[in-house]
């Protein structure tokens, strides 16, 4: 076991450390070891069901973001997804998360979102149609303080290195990645109508897998979206994904929590995950089996020609 992740006291409540969080992923069906962290984690994959369509289910990806993996735990404890087969990434950022755990979430959310040499690994992916990288907050920045700093290069980090060449791999036809805080559902952005209506339905189908629980809004837009360097766009437009970014837990929900979070953690991440963990994770379950249903897309040639400069 490696030793920053021992079950030190801890003041994240009922959240798990990483050892956990991978042994329980290893007992739910076949693993394997992708790639390695920038401090020589492993990049855990586990595979559940063998169906004729592969899914990718992935979280962790910002460090302080633990309600995204504990969901992805609760979807894997109820089985594999009819005509699936289910490739299950529970850690996408294990330095991160580590270093979140050991610091018990008190620190910038910087700090804690980035990768061991600060990079915002969701703003480190290729820019499809060799775009260039969008000027506003939300997106990457070249600034290397920045939360969202995106890297010296697309694909520069060990660990979104590693998992394009997983995905290449499998080549999931859907894809959902779990993330906190907004209560909100983020596809792709895309431009063909066809492809903004298939969104529509997989959205609907995880409203209503929420079960009457007020459902997530879906935030995006055909005319005002912009690539921003994340994993969603480069699976959707490069690899032929479908790929919905779910940000777990409410905003109203956090300000119910405290108004004013005692730590970074605390503004992420329920004190009483249970009851949504268990709203989102049947969210994402009916997402899920919706893509299974999905059409395959059509990838455009030119999506491929992505830039290895920023």
């Amino acid at each position: 076991m490696d030793p920053s992740t021992a079950l030190i006291p801890s003041a994240l409540g009922p959240y798990a450390p990483l050892e956990t969080v991978l042994d329980e992923a290893r007992a739910a069906g076949t693993a394997e070891v992708y790639g390695q962290s920038v401090e020589g984690r492993p990049l855990l994959a586990v595979r559940v069901g063998d169906g004729p369509v592969p899914l990718l289910l992935t979280a962790g990806i910002h460090g302080l973001e633990y309600i995204g993996v504990r969901t992805l735990l609760e979807v894997l404890r109820s089985g594999p997804i009819p005509q699936a087969t289910l490739w299950v990434l529970p850690v996408l950022n294990p330095d991160a998360y580590v270093r979140t755990w050991t610091q018990e979430g008190d620190a910038p959310v910087g700090a804690l979102r980035k990768n061991a040499r600060g990079v915002d690994l969701n703003r480190n992916f290729p820019l499809p149609f060799s775009a260039r990288p969008a000027r506003l907050g939300i997106a990457g920045s070249p600034d290397p303080a920045s939360a969202t700093y995106r890297g010296p290069a697309p694909l520069s980090e060990p660990e979104t290195r590693t998992l394009a060449a997983f995905a290449r791999r499998v080549r999931p036809r859907g894809a959902v990645d779990l993330h906190a805080f907004m209560g909100s559902l983020i596809p792709a952005r895309v431009w063909r109508a066809d492809d903004w209506f298939g969104y529509t339905k997989l959205c609907r189908a995880f409203r209503q897998g929420q079960a009457g629980v007020a459902g997530y809004v879906r935030l995006s837009t055909p005319i005002f979206d912009v690539f921003t360097g994340e994993l969603e766009d480069w699976l959707h437009h490069v690899l032929g994904c479908w790929a919905v970014c779910v940000e777990c837990f409410r905003v109203d929900e956090t300000l119910r929590q405290h108004w004013r979070a005692p730590t970074s953690f605390w503004r992420f991440n329920p004190r009483e995950p249970d009851s949504i963990v268990a709203r989102d994770a049947a969210g994402v379950r009916a997402m899920l089996e919706a893509m299974t249903r999905a059409p395959l897309l059509q990838v455009r040639p030119e999506a491929g020609h992505t830039r290895d400069v920023w």
